[in-house]
């Protein structure tokens, strides 16, 4: 099958060297020449302008566009000039969910269809099989469904949606391919993939900051120390009363573990509760950084993903407590670097290879 692929950054060049692992014909473009390079040297073909992809595709088309969220709508506009009723046009990267709808309404009136495919696992998952969530018309999704396949870690989940917003019964489940526990799913009509990745990544915020808070504390302890004496009767009973005005009466000899901030996230990953994919690369952050994290920046970067998720959970009236606070801490974290900030940006350097700054200023353990 071939799909002409639109957008080859860290994301776009792993998904299409996936694709040609699994022997699909390429068409790509990108506006800067060197992703280009990279992808005719993998087996791709390549062309300098979109116009020129869809020429090397017979209709029905099926493009993929991996651009950022900002670029959609401008490269949209200049794709749709080239396209044909019955063509379909998938969007993998982080779009906001209701955009998605507009696009796919918009494009449904020229007779060309439209996915949102919400994708997470980063480079790695791109190339090595990512957790695909896939929104638009069910039968579009079933036709290309190979695509999802071969993209994804491993195999489809089953997934039922019972009730919409006018409260009638709506089944849109699939029969498990493989069992369950697949890493892709038709989720729901257009918009719902991109919904469904937004709120992934809210969750996915509230988790980095639990984790980076969690190993703020066991450094502080020996880098602060800790008292031998008892909690006092005011701090025994703080559960009964609550946490504000408890007293912690300190002793002058502090003392610490030598905690291995490396070797406790190992352990914490061979079968406790907590044991997940962030641990093992916060562990492997540790071993590329040493745990002072010196070399990453205490300033979080921070996509529109988390405050789309807290801006629509407002719309709905549904409260966020963690996935807000987590977007606090990176809002302020600007100039304000941080410990926990900076393992927050080791994991996410890690797991999506964003950049982060080599920022050598002190940082505050909290």
């Amino acid at each position: 099958m071939r799909i002409g692929y639109i957008g080859l950054g860290k994301m776009g060049l792993a998904m299409v060297a996936r694709l040609l692992e699994k022997s699909w014909q390429v068409v790509s473009w990108n506006r800067s020449p060197k992703p280009l390079r990279e992808a005719k040297k993998a087996g791709a073909a390549v062309n300098h302008t979109l116009e020129g992809v869809c020429k090397k595709m017979k209709a029905p088309r099926l493009i993929w566009l991996m651009v950022s969220q900002g670029a959609v709508d401008e490269v949209l506009a200049e794709l749709v000039l080239h396209l044909s009723r019955g063509d379909t046009v998938i969007d993998g990267g982080n779009s906001f969910y209701k955009d998605s709808m507009r696009r796919a309404n918009a494009l449904a009136k020229k007779g060309i269809h439209f996915l949102d495919a919400g994708v997470s696992g980063g480079p790695f998952g791109a190339r090595k099989g990512a957790c695909l969530m896939i929104g638009g018309d069910k039968k579009v999704f079933k036709k290309y469904e190979k695509l999802f396949l071969d993209l994804s870690a491993c195999r489809k989940v089953s997934i039922t949606l019972r009730y919409t917003h006018t409260d009638k019964l709506e089944n849109v489940g699939m029969s498990s391919f493989g069992g369950a526990g697949g890493s892709y799913a038709y989720v729901g009509k257009s918009g719902a993939g991109h919904f469904v990745k937004m709120v992934h990544n809210g969750i996915e915020y509230g988790m980095m900051q639990a984790i980076a808070e969690g190993f703020t504390l066991l450094r502080s302890a020996d880098e602060r120390g800790l008292t031998e004496t008892r909690m006092n009767a005011d701090t025994e009973d703080a559960d009964r009363r609550g946490y504000t005005g408890t007293r912690i009466h300190a002793d002058k000899k502090r003392v610490g573990f030598g905690f291995d901030l490396r070797a406790i996230a190992e352990l914490y990953n061979q079968g406790s509760v907590i044991e997940s994919r962030l641990m093992g690369w916060l562990a492997k952050a540790f071993k590329e950084h040493g745990e002072g994290l010196t070399s990453i920046s205490g300033d979080v970067s921070h996509s529109g993903e988390g405050l789309w998720t807290v801006l629509t959970a407002k719309e709905l009236g549904v409260p966020v407590k963690v996935i807000e606070d987590a977007l606090t801490f990176r809002v302020n974290s600007t100039g304000n670097p941080s410990y926990t900030g900076q393992v927050v940006s080791a994991l996410r350097n890690q797991f999506g290879r964003h950049e982060v700054t080599n920022d050598q200023r002190p940082t505050t353990n909290h």
